[in-house]
């Protein structure tokens, strides 16, 4: 066939979609592929008989009727041959693209599986990556279009655009190029859970889950704010590309039509391009790893259609439904935004009913009558049904300006509706208190009654009654007494003791620069022998400066103050069981931080413990109870028991949500330790979206905070994401300065991974400017050849390499070796690692 302009090829598919129109609204006795497809001869023949035949499919599963009848029969009878015979041209279609079966791509990194979902021109497989061990959706251009570098080039734009959005909300792009085959591809996080489309379709009722919907929707709402502040527009917004995830994470997906304003006017490609195929950029597919076989796209008033409109009818707005391209802005996105809110309150679409014609016809004119009409059912939700005619409104300049303002008028709704949850809370329970004291008044009146017949034989034992109350009285004044005097003697001792051991660590003595670690070190000899006969008061101060140790970098003398506490605890009378709790698992803490395989097992030992006692003592709901179940399970991850950490971490959430008032919990620290079993097993998206929630959770703690700075840091380093491991690693170490100090092993501890991401990334300059501050820093809290120094040296060796300065290189590891093998001799490890580095680069020489 002669190549056709791009201006036939358009008047072509014009063709083709008047007559898949007159077959829509035909009667479904007169519906006969052969007779409509008169007229059309070649390759547009193939072209228009693949349409009907969808468009039937379709049709007939709106009908409720089989698929496999004589139509379908006679038309594989009459068309297999001449599928098969045409060569391919127009929208290189054969034989297997148009049934249906075209084969896989391959490709050397990803294991192809199977088809998750087709749309206009892509095609989505699962797919595990050999490279990063992990299942992935792998996203490809159809073989029909891979002849047209106007399709290409689209879908190199999609990945790329995707690619450049980094949110929670929208899956992450990690690969795209082209297969050896000449396949386009891009592959990005496999999303497993159910779209909006299939919640809303499960509810019962418009009313059902109302609550959680709205909470859905703020999220897609914030995600799309995100995209419009970075002057991207999605344009085809709706319920089947909002995907809900099995732990509760919301993903907008297919963001196929987006489009970046205020760059090059896109019209002449969209009308030279998309209209190439009525679908071209119908790619219905959501990335759920779910079967999306139902036939429910390629022609309902749900597809996404392109050329002279790009959208899906039903949630585009009227400008998108006129074509006109290069004026719509971020409001199509708000008009998309109002359409899925008017579903989650009506269960209906705008359009309900409607042919796809008639859905494009009333979009055009902006005909919302009826929904409007049928949305003022909805007077209980009247701040919802406002917001949601603002956002439909025909005239742009009538509705938000972007989904930012959307986002922020609903998250005032879901703050309000959670006030008003709460007063309505407080309420019943003060009636339930007013009943309660009704009914006591009542039992009261009648148990009056009763005490009046009785009152005669009651009188004389009341005198007897009275004296052994008044004798019990004047025992228990005495006991008070007494305890009080041995409380106010205990505070006064210990008022005392730390009044001598603060004033003689007053800057007038001590100097201006007087440590808490000087403060505490004194304290350590005071204590010894002073509360022999308060061993409740000696066991909290001793648990006081094993904490104070823990946190200057000393677990050693943590760990010996915390046995001493718990010695003295177990010698009070009365037992105390709580405090002795709260001791074994503060040493448990220092036990697990040392890291040794007995410590880890001890730890784990003195956690269950803490945790079986507890739950009986306050039950399962209690705030440390939760608390104790999070302990024991980062020992469970240091011991790599991961599976049984994981279901400790959950059933803590489930507990919180459960309970009555769930803010008194903190949900952070259980969240970046299940983020942390997920990263362990390989599950990274899901583990970053846990940590970039709790980075933005107001209630976590700096320490919170940190530890998922720290752990996307090391994720993003193992995944070779240089630029995002040293942004969250250097945002870590600031927080470690700031909040722990200079030479805290903790801080320490941050140089040295962002040390190691420089090396590997060969960022020699960064890095010999940061190992000159951390030798300094290490230097002083170390011994010269300790391990930290030692690694320190070899990557300074490295970077002096990279930067061709090899005789300072040369005479660095020199020097190396002689302060290693003068502290541990010329035999040690590191003594031997620094010569070979030396030997290997005087061989290179």
């Amino acid at each position: 066939m002669n190549a056709k302009s791009p201006r036939e090829d358009v008047e072509t598919l014009r063709r083709i979609e008047q007559v898949c129109t007159r077959f829509e609204n035909a009667d479904p006795s007169e519906r006969d592929i052969e007779a409509f497809c008169q007229g059309f001869s070649g390759d547009h023949r193939i072209a228009l008989l693949r349409e009907l035949r969808l468009l039937q499919t379709e049709l007939q599963r709106r009908g409720g009727r089989s698929q496999q009848g004589s139509e379908s029969e006679r038309f594989t009878e009459l068309n297999r041959t001449l599928l098969e015979a045409v060569p391919s041209g127009f929208l290189n279609t054969n034989l297997q693209d148009a049934m249906g079966e075209q084969a896989a791509p391959t490709s050397p990194r990803y294991q192809i599986g199977e088809l998750i979902g087709s749309g206009g021109i892509g095609d989505v497989y699962r797919v595990y990556d050999t490279f990063g061990q992990r299942p992935l959706a792998l996203k490809t251009l159809k073989r029909q279009f891979q002849s047209y570098k106007s399709a290409i080039d689209r879908f190199h734009r999609e990945g790329l655009l995707t690619g450049t959005l980094q949110h929670p909300g929208i899956p992450p792009v990690y690969d795209h190029g082209t297969f050896d085959d000449g396949t386009p591809f891009f592959s990005m996080k496999l999303v497993e859970g159910q779209t909006l489309q299939q919640i809303m379709k499960s509810r019962q009722a418009p009313c059902d889950d109302l609550g959680d919907l709205i909470g859905i929707f703020e999220n897609v709402a914030q995600t799309i704010a995100y995209a419009h502040s970075q002057a991207v527009i999605h344009r085809d917004l709706k319920p089947h590309n909002i995907m809900v995830g099995r732990f509760g994470e919301i993903q907008v997906m297919d963001w196929g039509l987006a489009k970046r304003l205020g760059g090059d006017s896109e019209s002449d490609h969209d009308a030279a391009t998309d209209s190439i195929r009525g679908a071209i950029d119908a790619d219905l597919l959501t990335v759920t790893g779910e079967d999306t076989s139902s036939g429910e796209t390629p022609h309902g008033s749900e597809l996404t259609t392109a050329g002279d409109i790009v959208g899906t009818p039903g949630y585009m707005a009227p400008e998108q439904a006129l074509g006109d391209i290069d004026s719509v802005d971020t409001r199509v996105d708000v008009f998309g935004l109002g359409a899925i809110l008017f579903q989650i309150l009506t269960g209906q679409t705008l359009f309900q009913n409607e042919s796809r014609s008639e859905t494009i016809e009333k979009t055009r004119k902006g005909d919302l009558g009826d929904a409007f009409a049928r949305l003022e059912h909805h007077h209980e939700d009247s701040e919802l049904v406002a917001l949601c005619r603002r956002c439909l409104a025909i005239d742009p300049a009538s509705r938000p300006a972007d989904a930012a303002e959307v986002a922020r008028v609903t998250q005032d709704y879901v703050a309000g509706l959670q006030r008003r949850m709460r007063e309505a809370e407080i309420q019943r329970s003060r009636s339930e208190v007013r009943m309660h004291e009704s009914r006591k008044r009542q039992r009261w009146v009648v148990g009056l009654t009763t005490a009046l017949t009785t009152l005669a034989i009651l009188s004389a034992l009341l005198i007897s009654n009275q004296w052994i109350k008044a004798t019990r009285a004047a025992s228990a004044e005495s006991i008070a007494r007494d305890n009080a005097e041995k409380a106010a003697r205990a505070t006064q001792e210990v008022n005392e003791f730390l009044n001598r051991v603060l004033a003689s660590s007053l800057p007038e003595r001590r100097g201006h620069d007087v440590t808490l670690r000087e403060v505490v070190d004194q304290m350590l000899p005071e204590l010894d022998g002073k509360f022999t006969e308060r061993p409740g008061v000696e066991g909290a101060i001793r648990r006081t400066l094993g904490e104070s140790y823990r946190w200057l970098g000393e677990p050693d003398i943590a760990e010996e103050q915390y046995r001493l506490s718990l010695v003295a605890f177990q010698q009070a009378r009365p037992i105390d069981e709580l405090e002795i709790l709260e001791t074994k698992d503060r040493l448990a803490g220092v036990l697990r931080s040392r890291g040794d395989e007995g410590d880890f097992e001890e730890s784990k030992q003195l956690r269950t413990e803490v945790l079986d006692r507890t739950q009986v003592l306050l039950g399962k709901s209690h705030e440390r109870t939760i608390a104790a179940m999070n302990n024991l399970g980062t020992v469970l991850i240091e011991m790599n028991e991961l599976d049984a950490a994981a279901e400790l971490f959950r059933n803590a959430l489930r507990r919180i949500d459960a309970s009555s008032d769930p803010e008194q919990y903190s949900r952070p620290s259980l969240l970046v330790n299940l983020a942390d079993v997920d990263r362990m097993n390989g599950q990274l998206d899901s583990a970053e979206a846990i940590y970039l929630q709790v980075l933005g959770a107001p209630e976590a703690s700096t320490f919170e905070k940190d530890n998922a700075m720290i752990q996307l840091g090391q994720m993003f380093h193992s995944a070779k994401r240089y630029d995002a491991s040293l942004r969250y690693l250097r945002q870590s170490f600031e927080v470690r300065q700031n909040y722990y100090g200079a030479r805290h092993p903790l801080t320490l501890s941050a140089m040295r991974k962002m040390s190691r991401v420089m090396d590997e990334s060969q960022r020699y300059d960064e890095l010999l400017e940061l190992l000159s501050d951390s030798l300094d820093r290490h230097a002083k809290e170390f011994p010269p050849a300790a391990g930290p120094i030692c690694e320190a040296r070899s990557l300074r060796a490295k970077a002096l390499i990279g930067l061709g300065r090899v005789e300072d290189a040369e005479q660095y590891l020199q020097e190396t070796i002689e302060l290693i093998s003068s502290e541990r001799g010329t035999e040690h490890k590191y003594a031997q690692a620094a010569q070979k580095q030396l030997d290997a680069l005087r061989t290179a020489d």
